[in-house]
Order: C-alpha cells, then structure tokens, then sequence
C-alpha cells in the first residue's frame, strides 16, 4: 500500500504549523518553500485538512494557517484519514463491518482496524518532540 504524496506533505505541514502552535500562523508561501511545493497543491492539501477540522486559515498581513487544535489533540491518524479517503483501502472496510462480500473481507477489515489504531495513537506533538 502506497500512501499519496497529499499525506506526506499535509503531515510535514502540520508538523511545521505545530511548532508554531499557538504563537503565529504561517504564511503558504513559507510552507510552500520549507516543503517544495506548488502553492495550487499546497492549497488543495489544506482545503482538504480545513474541511476535518484540523487546519484553520486567517487572511490578512499576519494571515496563513495554523493548527485549529493543540498539537496534543491532533492525531495523526485524523490527518491521514483527511487526506486519504478515510482510509478505506477495499470497499468492504466502508460498511463498518457488516460486509461478507468475499471470504478476504476479514483480513481487510483487520488490516483497516489495525492502521487506525496505530496512526490514531500518534499525534502532531509526539512528532514534534520527536516522541515517535
């Protein structure tokens, strides 16, 4: 399983908008800079992380974005699940359990549990203090 490259840049914005958490926003241009990317992707990544919840932006001379949460309540299994269709690697995960659909549906369905918890037992800052 290969995850998109939206998850490893929304996940290193996060862990720059959480060093900054809750003293200042940062500009997309300076997230677009320390991550190499195309300010219309970085836009796209954000939209997507503003829709969850876990990123907020503010316009104006000191606008940008920043964490709408404290880096302890964010997770990163929230973040990847934002920007990865909620994770649902076969259609049989979607049901929330109820699918017999192929006698492999078990081993998806563990999997798709298995991933979550793990991601959703890290958080923006564990990654920040390097807890992880």
């Amino acid at each position: 399983m290969k995850l998109s490259s939206k998850t490893h840049y929304g996940l290193n914005a996060c862990h720059i908008l959480g060093r900054n958490y809750p003293d200042s926003a940062v500009s997309a241009s300076a997230l677009e800079a320390q991550l190499s990317v195309s300010g219309k992707y970085l836009e796209k990544i954000m939209r997507m992380l503003s829709n969850r919840g876990i990123v907020t932006a503010t316009r104006g001379k000191s606008g940008g974005y920043y964490l709408a949460r404290a880096p302890k309540d964010i997770t990163v299994g929230e973040i990847v699940r934002a920007l990865e269709d909620d994770m649902e690697i076969v259609e049989c995960v979607k049901d929330g359990g109820k699918c017999k659909c192929c006698p492999t549906s078990k081993v998806w369905k563990k999997l798709y549990e298995g991933i979550n918890s793990l991601l959703d037992g890290m958080t923006v800052e564990q990654m920040i203090n390097g807890e992880l």
